[in-house]
């Protein structure tokens, strides 16, 4: 006897009708009739209430019919493939999660360290329109360490110490440039102050006012001079 079959037989031996026997499963009158001609099934949550209505377990309601049987294998490997899809996307947004979250903990800018660079040479240019502008460059020494072109400074009545900030991009661009324009209102001016590269711990003298000397030099060619007012 098909299952279709057994619940009919069964609700009449109960004296239920359709819509009574439709209302104690949670389900329209409707479905209820397709199930009893065989025209679709119940998933497994509907079959285990038409056992606890009927009283009869889901081996008997099961049994003899291959149909049912086919159907019930065929959705289980549907929900298995389901739920290793879910499984795939969720894996998938969150390895793009921690991509994002990695790019952009290795994008925070830190504080360069003056063993962090190799300062290759430095000199002044001048024209006739603008004021002496330093030009710094040199190469950044760690591997996981990427210059931004991000600085900043503080000035005292002798000095000027420069902060530079890097990144923790790999590679992505380890050459070092600074140009410094002299800026009076907010006391860049480098006639009689010294010019350091600092970090928390250390100095690295850049230009000895009391000298007039750069610690890093280009050779002659294609220099200005250094702006003394």
């Amino acid at each position: 006897m098909q299952l279709g079959e057994k619940i009919k037989t069964l609700r009449l031996a109960m004296n239920l009708t359709q819509e009574n026997t439709a209302q104690k499963l949670f389900i329209s009158r409707q479905v209820l009739s397709k199930w009893e001609c065989g025209k679709s099934y119940p998933d497994l949550e509907k079959l285990l209430a038409i056992s606890q209505l009927f009283n009869i377990s889901i081996d008997t309601l099961l049994k003899e019919d291959t149909n049912l049987q086919s159907h019930i294998i065929k959705q289980s490997h549907y929900k298995k493939y389901i739920g290793f899809f879910l499984l795939y996307c969720y894996s998938f947004v969150g390895l793009l999660v921690m991509l994002c979250a990695s790019y952009a903990f290795l994008n925070l800018p830190v504080t360069m360290k003056t063993t962090d660079v190799n300062f290759l040479n430095s000199h002044f240019e001048s024209t006739h329109t603008k004021d002496d502008t330093l030009y710094i460059s040199g190469d950044l020494i760690p591997f996981f360490a990427s210059y931004q072109g991000d600085w900043s400074f503080q000035t005292t009545e002798k000095t000027i110490t420069i902060f530079m900030h890097r990144t923790r991009v790999p590679r992505a661009e380890n050459h070092v440039l600074l140009t410094l324009e002299k800026d009076k209102k907010h006391g860049f001016d480098w006639t009689n102050k010294d010019i350091y590269f600092s970090d928390d711990t250390h100095k690295t003298l850049l230009y000895d006012a009391s000298k007039k000397k750069l610690t890093f030099t280009l050779p002659e060619t294609n220099q200005g001079g250094v702006g003394n007012d």
